[in-house]
């Protein structure tokens, strides 16, 4: 049954476009966390970077979907992925010539992020674009398996061709990736959106951000799932990505093609995860699937605190990423269902601000108590997703008794 959206051409560009720029990403994403641990070995140079490139993609990614809903989204898009590909071609030429450091990661880091503000909306909102309403979970369940295929090569591809051919090579091989999922992205055609006068009028651009802010906050089904996602991805991104770099380096041996295994460890399970949301029926509100994700991850975070062998960590994390597959499908569909097609630039806008957001904060956070203490990292991470879900179990419970 799932064969059928692929069967689609402009469905099937913007999965293949997809397919490799998040592959691409994921690959960015550990050749530049092992570049600077190999240059600098210190969790909060990490953080630093990382940070750099939060920054932009979160004060920019409403700007981002709102831009999307005036122009082609195809054209933003495959404008903003060929920015990065410049990005990243950019770190293989400094690093071909050794003479790439901290301060130059720094900037083109926060140009990457930046660029991404603009690139992963527009990608969300081409999906109800070139699918119709019913089909929407049918082809999300593709386009999330498409993501967790991806976070379990690229990171896993990166670790091993860090490991026998170096990063230049690397980050070449990431250009190149990069540059085919552009060109996917560039030949989906869309269809003509129907606008009344209202919406063409909308002015300003920062009215048009409020615009999409409003019709967010007037449902509060979804303000309050914006604010879950927003809690759990600041309790998670952190910890995973820093954290399990240092649990690489101080107990697993501190190979490059270890970090990218784990890496793709969460890939592998929210792949599963995503073909066990494929069979479900759709949900009526999204709140009661994220509260049962805070409470899986949050164990699942604690016992990492813990883990002294790699199998062990890998299966953890495999098993977090089961949950992640499952509502990331179910919630998504969920989201562009309840989104008038005018308006779903902005809302994709909006489920990646509160999925990106707090990054800077996760990040210089785990990075400062990983100097601290590596096992109370991710205890207190866990500890804080397990009360947002005891806290959002209990308002939900408020809720139903009024």
């Amino acid at each position: 049954m799932l064969r059928s959206v692929l069967q689609l051409p402009n469905f099937r560009l913007l999965w293949l476009g997809q397919t490799f720029i998040l592959c691409a990403s994921q690959f960015w994403f550990v050749a530049l966390t092992w570049l600077i641990l190999e240059k600098t070995g210190s969790g909060l140079a990490i953080g630093t970077v990382l940070m750099a490139a939060a920054i932009p993609r979160g004060i920019f990614m409403l700007i981002g979907g709102a831009i999307g809903d005036r122009l082609p989204t195809n054209s933003v898009a495959a404008i903003a992925a060929s920015v990065n590909t410049v990005l990243i071609g950019l770190v293989a030429v400094l690093l071909f010539f050794d003479v790439f450091q901290l301060g130059t990661a720094v900037l083109i880091a926060a140009l990457f992020g930046l660029s991404e503000a603009f690139l992963y909306p527009a990608i969300l909102a081409l999906v109800p674009q070139v699918i119709s309403k019913p089909r929407l979970r049918q082809a999300n369940a593709w386009m999330q398996g498409s993501e967790q295929i991806t976070n379990v090569i690229g990171p896993a591809a990166a670790g091993i061709i860090i490991g026998a051919l170096g990063l230049p090579i690397a980050f070449t091989i990431n250009m190149v990736l990069l540059t085919v999922g552009s060109g996917f992205i560039y030949w989906v055609r869309i269809r003509r959106r129907s606008w009344t006068g209202d919406q063409l009028s909308t002015g300003a651009l920062a009215g048009e951000i409020m615009a999409g802010l409003r019709y967010a906050w007037k449902q509060p089904a979804i303000r309050i799932s914006l604010l879950l996602i927003a809690t759990i991805n600041f309790a998670i991104l952190g910890p995973i990505v820093i954290g399990v770099a240092e649990l690489v380096t101080v107990r697993f041996g501190g190979s490059a093609t270890m970090f990218g295994y784990l890496q793709s460890a969460y890939g592998i399970g929210a792949l599963l995860g995503v073909l066990i949301a494929s069979r479900l029926s759709a949900i009526k509100n999204l709140k009661t699937p994220l509260v049962l994700l805070a409470c899986s991850l949050g164990v699942g975070l604690i016992l990492l605190g813990f883990m002294q062998q790699a199998w062990m960590a890998a299966v953890v994390i495999a098993l977090m990423g089961v949950g992640g597959g499952i509502v990331g499908v179910l919630g998504l569909t969920w989201l562009q269902q309840q989104t008038a097609t005018y308006m779903q630039g902005r809302m994709m806008s909006l489920v990646m601000f509160a999925a990106i957001a707090l990054d800077p904060f996760s990040q210089a956070i785990s990075g400062v108590l990983l100097e601290i203490n590596l096992t109370g990292l991710f205890v207190s991470a866990g500890m804080m997703m397990l009360l947002t879900a005891l806290v959002s179990s209990l308002s939900q419970t408020s809720d139903r008794s009024r």
